[in-house]
């Protein structure tokens, strides 16, 4: 009931919010999601040695989200190399102290591009010409996978997916994932927008599916060389921040640049 309750929760918070299209209060809360995530990457992720200036990668990190309010993706790319250039002379100064601070750098800049770059795309999608729709699309695509390769997987699931990372994905629980993903972003697709070429929508949505089940893995096995079950705990029953959005970190950004050159009709 927790687990559910959560969710529930959290699903009218988020269509809530898109349905207001109130882009300040949607900046100020995706910020706030990446800050979390940031939070829980780096909390993870670095070795010990390297959890004494965690203080100081959050807001490092925290660069790219912040510079979406002006809406341009240069700015975004731009605070994004501030961000990475800050965090390698940190790793310079700070040198001495690391037990090995080529990995160290290597695990903040991808903190700072996972939660960072990938989450100020959520807030760029936002601003985009119907971009309520086309986050109420990505959610339809991430939702329905995940509910699809669940119930697939427990009734249908014998060859494991990705047994190394994911022990519990299987072919089977992928591909009903990707037909249940499709075909409920599709008809988001058709009903919201009337000049959408349906065709088009269902290619993107096959393809942003398996990518979401990529992003899933890749929190996986991040979570798996940490050696933790859950990114965090703020979510009752569902664990952390980057639990629930581990799929949308690679999908917000890849939606983007398809409505952005307009590969989506």
């Amino acid at each position: 009931m927790t687990r559910i309750s959560t969710g529930l929760l959290a699903i009218i918070s988020w269509l809530g919010l898109l349905y207001l299209q109130s882009f300040p209060l949607f900046w100020l809360f995706i910020s706030l999601f990446s800050l979390i995530a940031a939070y829980e990457y780096f909390s993870i992720s670095l070795p010990s040695d390297g959890k004494t200036f965690r203080h100081l990668l959050i807001p490092i990190a925290m660069l790219p989200p912040l510079t979406a309010w002006f809406q341009r993706v240069d700015l975004i790319f731009f605070s994004f190399i501030v961000a990475i250039m800050v965090l390698a002379s940190l790793t310079v100064v700070k040198a001495s102290q690391l037990r090995n601070p080529f990995d160290y750098l290597l695990r903040a800049s991808f903190g700072a591009m996972y939660t960072g770059l990938f989450g100020a795309h959520f807030i760029l999608l936002m601003a985009a010409p119907d971009g309520a729709v086309w986050l109420l699309f990505l959610t339809a695509i991430t939702a329905a996978s995940d509910t699809g390769a669940y119930f697939t997987g427990k009734t249908f699931g014998r060859h494991k997916l990705c047994p190394s990372v994911s022990p519990g994905k299987t072919v089977e629980g992928f591909i009903g994932g990707l037909l249940c993903g499709t075909t409920c972003a599709t008809l988001v697709g058709a009903y919201f927008m009337d000049s959408a070429d349906i065709l088009l929508l269902a290619c993107g949505a096959i393809f942003l599916s398996a990518l979401g089940v990529v992003g899933d893995l890749v929190e996986s096995l991040l979570k798996r060389s940490a050696g933790v079950k859950d990114s965090g705990s703020i979510l009752p029953g569902h664990g952390g921040i980057l639990d629930r959005i581990d799929s949308l970190l690679l999908t917000a950004p890849i939606l983007y640049y398809l409505v952005l050159f307009n590969l989506l009709g």
